[in-house]
């Protein structure tokens, strides 16, 4: 899961950046936005203050009975009250319809205060004293409502205005966040590109060391480094198509004439004479008769393509992963005959050992045990076998099944035991793997390549018949009777 994560990120990387820069604009709309929203609220609360004061001015100059006081005046009152009336125009516009309560405190607020003007004016036209007493504590109770509802509005503006800061405090965290996350997907993306052109640059030397190397090609290696070259390139289905169609006669390119396919055909215009111009001509050079004294032996049709000496290659890939094998502590034993041939190229012979002592060794590292492989290469008859075995935990039964044809191939064998059949099947050799057991269990894998020896056979002759063909063929008739 974490894997596919990654994938996905690294897949969207350009997707997560745009979003990142477009988070990171709206974000900073919105936190100015609250910011404007704040600066308003604080400027409400200090205009409801201001005006509330005044209120407290008026009602002060009344209670000390300062009847010529400018703060009992009619336009200073009704001025207090314009006040008022804008301030609530202002927290309209502030809030919209987003504060249905505290427009409702601000009216009520506002519609006492202008009750308590009315009533200060009227105390201030009464002559008696009695009733002045009574007016004034009428005053001083409602006042104190005024007070209330004040305290009441004012703490309403003090919960939005910790709300929106609690929202700003929140976006502000975002903005830092997403500060740190758009350089951070740069510097992802150039630290990417940066493993790419190091990955590039390695193989790149890899195939440079390869081609200037003096030593037999190693088909699998070669595949590895353009495989992943292309793969890391993000050239998937250019590295399928090059498993699946190219690597085969990329790396072990076949000669002009064994890729001609002769044709035996019979022409059209073939007249009968014709044919019986064949035949009597075949039957006039049909019968060979030898006569000798003694044993008499007819040569088997000699073999003139490239021949590979058995023990020259496999010494050749034991020299080569010697290094490899000390570190890890792989031991191999050889036991080869002498003067063995084999019909095919020595680079392919190479290249089939390497295949299959790589694949023995990594066996034998998943296994606790000291690695052993062993090979041994003999005549027996026409062919020549070399057997290979190891000390490893052995093949699974998904590869053994897919080798049997009762499963993928390409799924369950690794590509350079692919590479290996094919090359044996074009030099008309064969190959086959199994597990060894001991007391019902597995301890190792054997791989058996066959291969058709170059040395020339001879055949006994037990008897020579002269004649031509019909008389032979009646002959052979009758001793089957």
């Amino acid at each position: 899961m974490k894997h596919e994560i990654k994938n996905w990120l690294r897949s969207k990387k350009a997707v997560i950046g745009i979003g990142a820069t477009a988070l990171l604009i709206t974000t900073g709309v919105f936190q100015h936005k609250l910011n404007v929203k704040i600066s308003n609220i604080s400027a409400l609360k200090s205009n409801l203050a201001t005006c509330f004061s005044r209120v407290n001015q008026s009602y002060t100059a009344k209670v000390i009975g300062d009847a010529n006081s400018m703060y009992l005046e009619t336009g200073f009152m009704k001025t207090t009250e314009e006040c008022l009336s804008e301030v609530n125009t202002f927290s309209q516009e502030v809030f919209a319809s987003s504060a249905v309560k505290l427009g409702q405190a601000l009216n009520a607020l506002i519609s006492d205060i202008h009750w308590f003007h009315e009533r200060v004016e009227e105390s201030s036209s009464s002559f008696s004293d009695k009733d002045a007493e009574v007016i004034l504590s009428n005053l001083s109770d409602r006042f104190e409502k005024l007070e209330m509802k004040y305290d009441n509005v004012d703490g309403e503006l003090i919960s939005k205005e910790g709300s929106i800061s609690l929202s700003k405090s929140n976006l502000t965290i975002f903005l830092i966040t997403l500060c740190f996350i758009a350089p951070l997907l740069l510097l992802w993306d150039f630290a990417q590109r940066r493993t790419l052109e190091q990955r590039n640059k390695y193989a790149e030397d890899e195939a440079r060391k390869r081609m200037e190397s003096t030593e037999a090609i190693a088909h699998n290696e070669v595949a590895t480094i353009i495989k992943d070259a292309l793969e890391q390139n993000k050239l998937v289905y250019c590295s399928k198509l090059f498993t699946q169609y190219h690597t085969l006669s990329a790396l072990n390119p076949l000669k002009e004439d064994s890729t001609r396919i002769q044709a035996m055909v019979t022409p059209e215009n073939l007249t009968e004479q014709a044919i019986d111009d064949i035949w009597n001509q075949s039957e006039s050079d049909d019968s060979l008769v030898l006569s000798a004294e003694g044993e008499t032996r007819v040569e088997e049709e000699s073999y003139s393509g490239a021949v590979a000496q058995i023990d020259k290659s496999l010494t050749k890939v034991v020299n080569h992963l010697s290094n490899k094998l000390l570190a890890e502590g792989v031991i191999i034993d050889l036991d080869i005959a002498e003067d063995l041939t084999v019909r095919g190229e020595d680079e392919a012979l190479e290249q089939v050992v390497y295949n299959v002592i790589m694949n023995a060794v990594k066996n034998c590292q998943q296994n606790d045990e000291t690695g052993r492989v062993s090979i041994s290469a003999k005549r027996v008859g026409t062919s020549v076998i070399i057997n290979l075995t190891d000390s490893g935990l052995g093949f699974s039964k998904d590869f053994l099944s897919a080798v049997n044809g009762l499963a993928d191939l390409d799924e369950h064998m690794p590509l350079s035991l692919q590479i290996s059949r094919e090359l044996l099947e074009d030099a008309g050799g064969d190959i086959s793997f199994e597990n060894t057991y001991r007391a019902g269990e597995v301890c190792g894998s054997k791989v058996q390549i066959v291969m058709r020896s170059a040395e020339a056979q001879s055949k006994r002759v037990a008897s020579v018949q002269s004649g031509t063909k019909k008389e032979i063929l009646e002959a052979m008739k009758q001793q089957t009777i």
